[in-house]
């Protein structure tokens, strides 16, 4: 029944925000990754609050706005530099010095002080401010995006069928006990592949086989690595999933760690091609 559910999920999900992807303006698309963004913040909030940090959900959750809305329209035009940057920097910086101050008027006791407004400021910047390299991608060209999906899904599959195969030696126990290190190795040698085929081909030629190639293989090494992160988070809660909006499918953070870490990589090889 779990299964069946899933697979539900994924064919409604799925093909929505492919026609929000490739039919849509950037906009809308940009905009998609902000509401799911901002679904996912509230999870880590929760895992925060599971594991007794007392964070300040409304300042994080405004600043994650504030921060997504702003570079989900102007990505596009910070390069070269755009003055639109250093209204952005201000910002995330007078959101640093609230949210140090945010414990204080919350009534916080003050040995969790520090603790409150570090996980308050953290959620910003390991959930929201990464999620803006999604909105860059889509500015670049929706076949980007595209590949940041192939790299993540395939790797996930890769090393699902990898470990499941030859998994021997368990890659972290304490915090995944189904992670291994055949596995990992074989979402690193799928995700090489798929960048290379991407680079080859109509999905991204533009990077070249042999960026492409590594483009791959960062980024989803990158992507491993997020979705072990999320999967401490969810381990030091106590909880198996992040949420339950997605029937089989946990939360919202739970299906876009992997691409809050691979997304900024990919950024970079993007970025860095003369002919997108």
């Amino acid at each position: 029944m779990t299964l069946a559910r899933r697979e539900l999920a994924a064919a409604i999900a799925i093909p929505i925000v492919m026609a929000v992807l490739f039919l849509a303006p950037p906009l809308a698309f940009n905009l998609l990754v902000d509401a799911v963004t901002l679904a996912a913040l509230w999870e880590f909030y929760r895992l925060a609050e599971k594991t007794g940090l007392p964070v300040a959900k409304t300042v994080g959750m405004a600043g994650g706005a504030a921060l997504l809305l702003f570079w989900a329209v102007f990505w596009g035009h910070v390069f070269p530099p755009h003055p639109g940057l250093i209204v952005a920097l201000g910002g995330l910086i007078a959101f640093v010095f609230l949210s140090s101050l945010a414990p204080l008027a919350a009534k916080v006791e003050l040995p969790q002080a520090l603790g409150a407004a570090s996980g308050t400021v953290f959620g910003v910047l390991s959930v929201a401010l990464p999620a803006t390299a999604m909105c860059f991608l889509r500015m670049a060209s929706p076949r980007a995006v595209l590949l940041l999906f192939l790299l993540v899904w395939g790797c996930d599959s890769f090393a699902y069928y990898a470990g499941k195969t030859f998994g021997r030696h368990k890659l972290a126990p304490r915090v995944s006990p189904n992670k291994t290190w055949e596995g990992t190795i074989g979402g690193f040698v799928g995700g090489t592949l798929i960048g290379a085929a991407a680079g080859a081909w109509w999905i991204f030629p533009e990077i070249g086989p042999v960026r492409g190639a590594l483009a791959g293989a960062l980024a989803t090494s990158a992507g491993q690595i997020g979705d072990l992160v999320e999967s401490m988070w969810k381990r030091g809660a106590g909880v198996k999933d992040s949420g339950t909006f997605l029937p089989g499918h946990g939360g919202f953070y739970d299906r876009i760690d992997s691409l809050l870490y691979a997304a900024p990589v990919l950024t970079v090889f993007i970025g860095g091609s003369s002919r997108f």
